[in-house]
C-alpha cells in the first residue's frame, strides 16, 4: 500500500490526537509514505504547536524517510485548477495535486481535513479514514 500524507495526517505521528491510533498502524504498513514537500513546513509547525521539543526533532528526523514529491510546475498548474474547481485551500489543493501524480489505484490518501477528504474522494483517491464528518 502507498500511503498519501497531508499535514493534518501526518502530525498524528507525533502529536496524540484524534486519529492517531489509525496512522501510526497505517504508517507502519504502508511500502511508501508519501507527502508534497511544503508538508514539511506545515508538519514541524503543526508538532511545535501541540506537541514538545522531542517531537519536532523525531519530525525533522523522519523526513528523510518519506518519499517527497516536489512542487513543481506540473504540480502547481494542477493545484491551481484544483482550487479553482473545488474551492480548496492553496495548500491542500498542493496535496491533492501530488497525491495525484502517484497511480490512483494504489493510493490511500489520508487526512483529516473535511474539504480535502471529500475531494480526494471525488478525483478517485481511497481515503484514511474511509468517512469523514
Amino acid at each position: 500500500m502507498k500511503l498519501y500524507l497531508d499535514a493534518s495526517a501526518l502530525v498524528k505521528r507525533y502529536v496524540e490526537e484524534i486519529g492517531s491510533d489509525a496512522i501510526v498502524p497505517a504508517m507502519n504498513v504502508a511500502d511508501t509514505c508519501s507527502i508534497c514537500r511544503v508538508g514539511f513546513v506545515e508538519t514541524v509547525r503543526a508538532v511545535a504547536r501541540g506537541g514538545e521539543p522531542p517531537d519536532v526533532v523525531r519530525a525533522e528526523h523522519d523526513w528523510a524517510s518519506f518519499h517527497v514529491i516536489d512542487v513543481d510546475q506540473a504540480v502547481t498548474e494542477h493545484a491551481a485548477r484544483l482550487s479553482v474547481r473545488t474551492g480548496l485551500r492553496t495548500l491542500d489543493a498542493l496535496h491533492l495535486a501530488a497525491a495525484l501524480t502517484l497511480p490512483v489505484e494504489s493510493v490511500i490518501f489520508a487526512t483529516w481535513d473535511i474539504r480535502l477528504h471529500r475531494a480526494a474522494r471525488e478525483h478517485g483517491l481511497r481515503t484514511l479514514p474511509a468517512e469523514l464528518s
